[in-house]
Protein backbone atom coordinates (compact mmCIF):
# COMPACT_ATOMS: atom_id res chain seq x y z
CA UNK A 1 0.00 0.00 0.00
CA UNK A 2 1.02 3.62 -0.51
CA UNK A 3 0.44 6.78 1.54
CA UNK A 4 -1.87 9.51 0.24
CA UNK A 5 -2.91 12.84 1.74
CA UNK A 6 -6.67 12.95 2.26
CA UNK A 7 -8.67 16.04 3.19
CA UNK A 8 -12.07 15.64 4.82
CA UNK A 9 -14.23 18.77 5.02
CA UNK A 10 -17.47 19.29 6.87
CA UNK A 11 -19.68 22.34 7.38
CA UNK A 12 -21.41 23.34 10.61
CA UNK A 13 -23.32 26.26 12.08
CA UNK A 14 -22.34 27.36 15.60
CA UNK A 15 -23.65 29.99 17.97
CA UNK A 16 -20.97 32.39 19.24
CA UNK A 17 -20.36 35.99 20.28
CA UNK A 18 -17.84 36.67 17.49
CA UNK A 19 -15.50 34.90 15.05
CA UNK A 20 -12.86 34.20 17.71
CA UNK A 21 -15.49 32.69 19.99
CA UNK A 22 -16.86 30.63 17.08
CA UNK A 23 -13.39 29.17 16.57
CA UNK A 24 -13.26 28.18 20.25
CA UNK A 25 -16.74 26.62 20.07
CA UNK A 26 -15.69 24.54 17.05
CA UNK A 27 -12.45 23.48 18.72
CA UNK A 28 -14.45 22.26 21.70
CA UNK A 29 -17.14 20.50 19.64
CA UNK A 30 -15.23 19.32 16.56
CA UNK A 31 -15.62 15.61 17.32
CA UNK A 32 -19.38 16.05 17.71
CA UNK A 33 -19.58 18.17 14.56
CA UNK A 34 -17.61 15.70 12.44
CA UNK A 35 -19.48 12.74 13.94
CA UNK A 36 -22.84 14.15 12.86
CA UNK A 37 -21.85 14.71 9.23
CA UNK A 38 -22.86 11.59 7.31
CA UNK A 39 -21.59 12.97 4.01
CA UNK A 40 -18.41 15.06 4.39
CA UNK A 41 -16.52 16.22 1.34
CA UNK A 42 -13.52 13.92 0.75
CA UNK A 43 -10.58 14.83 -1.46
CA UNK A 44 -7.69 12.44 -2.14
CA UNK A 45 -4.37 13.90 -3.24
CA UNK A 46 -3.15 12.67 -6.59
CA UNK A 47 0.49 12.28 -5.53
CA UNK A 48 1.91 9.58 -3.31
CA UNK A 49 3.43 11.02 -0.13
CA UNK A 50 7.05 10.57 0.90
CA UNK A 51 8.51 10.93 4.39
CA UNK A 52 9.86 14.36 3.43
CA UNK A 53 6.49 15.57 2.11
CA UNK A 54 4.31 14.69 5.12
CA UNK A 55 2.17 17.70 6.17
CA UNK A 56 0.57 19.05 9.33
CA UNK A 57 2.73 17.53 12.05
CA UNK A 58 2.84 14.04 10.56
CA UNK A 59 6.25 12.37 10.66
CA UNK A 60 7.78 8.93 10.30
CA UNK A 61 6.81 7.98 13.87
CA UNK A 62 3.07 8.41 13.20
CA UNK A 63 0.71 5.48 12.69
CA UNK A 64 -1.40 6.05 9.53
CA UNK A 65 -5.10 5.38 9.23
CA UNK A 66 -5.87 2.27 7.18
CA UNK A 67 -2.73 0.41 8.18
CA UNK A 68 -2.43 -2.36 10.74
CA UNK A 69 -2.65 0.10 13.64
CA UNK A 70 0.89 -0.62 14.83
CA UNK A 71 3.35 0.04 12.01
CA UNK A 72 4.79 3.56 11.67
CA UNK A 73 4.97 5.54 8.45
CA UNK A 74 8.76 5.24 8.46
CA UNK A 75 8.44 1.46 8.47
CA UNK A 76 5.75 1.49 5.76
CA UNK A 77 7.15 4.09 3.38
CA UNK A 78 10.15 3.24 1.29
CA UNK A 79 12.56 6.12 0.63
CA UNK A 80 12.31 7.62 -2.86
CA UNK A 81 15.55 7.09 -4.80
Amino acid sequence: MRAFLVEITTVAVVMADDADHAYLVVEDLRRDICGEDDNPSISVGDAELTLTSLPNGWDGRCIPFGGDGNTTLAELMKPVA
